[in-house]
């Protein structure tokens, strides 16, 4: 997941425009910065927070968070699927939650824990740390497509990278796509820690790794049927590594989905540079009438900004 760059000020009366920010002076962007730590702050800081994000988040202009595509409950205990003393402990230091959706007349849903506000320096600072806060729109999007397009990872090696601290769309589709092996990762540490703690309270069909990778690290082994991989594009300095661990990881003929929304000129640069090392991209906007639907109706709420808060869907391919 990509980090918290749509999330630029305190001020619940106040939003800044994407373009805006790239205009920005160093002193301004300084400004930014600090109302940054201040929003992560005072998430850390807050009671309530290691439950899943609310739909509006009044805090910046990351305001639409969600497309009410998933469910969540809290679970009244531990839904540990074999007893292990050894790892009682990490499990009891999170809260645990039932991530679901409901596609027709099936549900599909898999247990999260969320940590309990035990970030540490390292965690904070380090690679792509924001999937430790919350669920975005971008995850959550492409988990609801996975769903409704499970065909798709059947009996093939699924790899999702960035997939922070839920990994939820690569979760889904290891338990019900069907697929030969699934392997989740994330740049930080805590993340693939919490994912990994996650793992021991779900039922899978399929061998199911979770690993940390960073995108310039060419040790990851193997070609891939299918890639996932939700809103990881803002980083102008870490995009060509995200380009080059798809070349390396993608086997011919693959697939990977990469979710995430146009933020400025992020996705298209993306396209652009996927382009040049000899993928082929295709730019979905509409890839579900449930989750257009949704945006049309959001299209008219003034916190609604259509280049921040909409997901769009880039099938990669290897020519």
């Amino acid at each position: 997941m990509d980090q918290n760059k749509d999330v630029f000020d305190c001020d619940r009366n106040c939003s800044i425009d994407i373009n805006e920010l790239i205009k920005f002076t160093g002193h301004e962007k300084k400004k930014v910065a600090r109302r940054r730590w201040a929003i992560l702050a005072k998430a850390l800081k807050s009671p309530t927070g290691s439950e899943p994000s609310s739909p509006t988040d009044e805090c910046s202009v990351r305001r639409i968070s969600s497309f009410m595509l998933l469910q969540t409950q809290q679970l009244p205990s531990v839904p540990l699927i074999s007893p292990d003393p050894r790892i009682v402990d990490q499990l009891n230091k999170r809260t645990w939650y039932n991530y679901s959706t409901q596609i027709e007349d099936v549900r599909y849903f898999v247990n999260v824990g969320h940590r309990n506000r035990t970030f540490s320096a390292e965690d904070l600072m380090g690679f792509n740390n924001t999937g430790n806060i919350c669920i975005w729109p971008s995850e959550e999007t492409l988990t609801y497509y996975v769903c409704n397009n499970l065909s798709i990872f059947r009996d093939k090696r699924v790899l999702e990278l960035g997939g922070g601290m839920s990994c939820l769309a690569g979760l889904f589709v290891a338990k019900y796509g069907g697929p030969k092996s699934v392997t989740v990762t994330d740049g930080n540490k805590a993340s693939v820690e919490n994912v990994q703690t996650t793992l021991r309270c779900n039922k899978f069909d399929c061998p199911v790794d979770c690993k940390v990778l960073k995108w310039n690290d060419a040790s990851l082994s193997g070609f891939y049927d299918v890639i996932l991989c939700a809103d990881c594009l803002f980083f102008d300095d870490a995009r060509n590594d995200l380009i080059e661990c798809l070349w390396r990881s993608l086997a011919p003929a693959s697939l990977a989905l990469v979710m995430a929304p146009e933020r400025g000129n992020t996705l298209e640069s993306f396209v652009k540079r996927s382009e040049e090392k000899g993928l082929s991209c295709k730019k979905i906007v509409n890839y579900n009438d449930v989750v257009w639907s949704k945006r049309l109706a959001l299209l008219d709420n003034v916190e609604f900004n259509d280049n921040i808060h909409y997901p769009i869907l880039i099938e990669v391919t290897k020519l």
